[in-house]
C-alpha cells in the first residue's frame, strides 16, 4: 500500500484524486475503492495503484491515522 493525501474530492459525483507522499502526479479514485467513504481534502490515505485501459486509478482507498476500534 502507498501513503498519501488526498487532493479533492467531489461528494455529488463521488470521485477524487489522491497523491503520493512523496510523488507529484494526481491519481484518481471512485467511492467504488473507498466502500462509499467520502474524504476531505488534505486527508491523510494509504491505498494501491493498478494500471487499466483508462490509465492508473486508485484502488482500496483508506484513511490513516483513526481509531479501527
Amino acid at each position: 500500500m502507498t501513503r498519501g493525501f488526498v487532493t479533492s474530492f467531489n461528494t455529488r459525483r463521488r470521485t477524487g484524486f489522491v497523491r503520493q507522499a512523496t510523488g507529484s502526479e494526481r491519481i484518481p479514485f471512485t467511492t467504488r475503492a473507498t466502500q462509499g467513504r467520502s474524504f476531505r481534502t488534505g486527508e491523510a490515505v494509504e491505498f494501491a495503484v493498478t494500471g487499466g485501459k483508462a490509465g492508473v486509478v486508485a484502488t482500496t482507498v483508506r484513511p490513516l491515522g483513526r481509531d479501527k476500534g
